[in-house]
């Protein structure tokens, strides 16, 4: 089979929950986990970004200790809000400092986030960014990250941050900047709420769309999705290939293809799809719908599991995110490092 890149989703928000649960999931195990990634041969680890709406370790301190206790496998944030971190020049100083520490491992995988309409909205003004303005200060914050790690001196006056001739004083090790993999794509089910259905907002249509598109094109190094079919991220990524050339005059094969999906091996399918919906209910504090549930995850027996990833191989997916459905991670994890990375070495 062709060559593919997998990395693995630690789960930062299930190392908060798991262990009120007396399962053995906690930060630190979380840390240990990314080690046994690394041994494994796993090309990346990844954990996700959220305030209020599903609270979780913050990512830049977890990928810090991840950096200092690994010394091959990607570091991924998966994926950071980094409209919400209030000062660009910090954040571009953080991110920096840890890209330097993994000696330029570091993948930035960023989105504008999701969650039912409450949540987002009470987030974001938390942090003084209106939730309907958000999509625009997540594209001034990433215009703003790559002049920083690229220019002496930046002066800037913006819709969200103004900026006077800010020289950072520092660089990542990555030049010009690390990878930025941006998030766009979302499926809607007709019976979920929130970022999962058409439940909760007048207007919202079932199905998959590649939406924004644009944004991805003209701003990313890669291109990050889930719940899309493979026929689906087939055409959500000739579409954004296409934009990038034709628009923006960029070379449409440096924007990667990187998709991210639940994977649980078990031979009993049944119990794989409890274990799943278990975890799913829990990680997002809500039922998610079984629409939703089947088109996020591959579960069943090894074979079949990897037979179900191959047709995203063909789609063009270059990076492969497994995020992992179990109470118990570690062997999991062993159990795809066992049945499945061998099929696409």
């Amino acid at each position: 089979m062709a060559k593919l890149k997998i990395g693995i989703d630690l789960h930062n928000r299930a190392s908060v929950f798991m262990p009120r649960q007396g399962l053995d999931y906690d930060l630190n195990r979380l840390i240990d986990l990314a080690v046994l990634c690394e041994e494994l041969g796993f090309y990346a680890v990844s954990v996700g970004d959220s305030l209020l709406s599903k609270p979780r370790w913050r990512a830049i301190p977890t990928l810090a200790a991840i950096a200092a206790k690994t010394s091959r496998i990607k570091i991924m944030s998966h994926i950071l809000m980094p409209h919400l971190y209030n000062n660009p020049v910090l954040l571009a100083q953080e991110l920096a400092t840890l890209d330097v520490i993994s000696k330029g491992r570091l993948v930035l995988g960023c989105g504008i986030g999701g969650g039912q309409t409450g949540s987002v909205e009470h987030e974001h003004r938390l942090c003084g960014v209106p939730r309907q303005r958000r999509g625009r200060a997540f594209e001034e914050c990433l215009y703003l990250l790559k002049r920083l790690w690229s220019e002496e001196e930046v002066t800037h006056n913006g819709q969200f941050w103004n900026l006077d001739g800010v020289r950072l004083g520092l660089r990542p090790q990555q030049k010009p900047h690390p990878p930025i993999w941006v998030a766009a794509g979302r499926y809607l089910s007709k019976a979920g709420v929130g970022s999962f259905g058409i439940q909760e907002r007048p207007g919202d249509r079932e199905g998959f769309s590649v939406a924004p598109v644009e944004r991805v094109a003209r701003l990313a190094d890669g291109w990050l999705t889930t719940k899309a079919t493979a026929e689906e991220f087939r055409s959500g990524l000739e579409t954004v290939r296409r934009l990038a050339a034709e628009k923006y005059g960029r070379d449409p094969q440096s924007i990667r293809a990187v998709y991210s999906r639940g994977v649980y091996v078990d031979p009993d399918v049944d119990a794989a799809y409890r274990e799943v919906k278990w975890f799913e209910d829990n990680y997002h504090d809500m039922p998610i719908p079984e629409d939703t549930i089947r088109r996020w995850t591959i579960f069943g027996k090894g074979d079949e599991c990897v037979k179900q990833i191959q047709p995203f191989v063909s789609a063009g997916v270059e990076v492969f995110n497994i995020c992992v459905r179990a109470r118990d991670f570690f062997a999991q994890v062993r159990t795809i490092a066992k049945e499945i990375l061998p099929a696409f070495a």
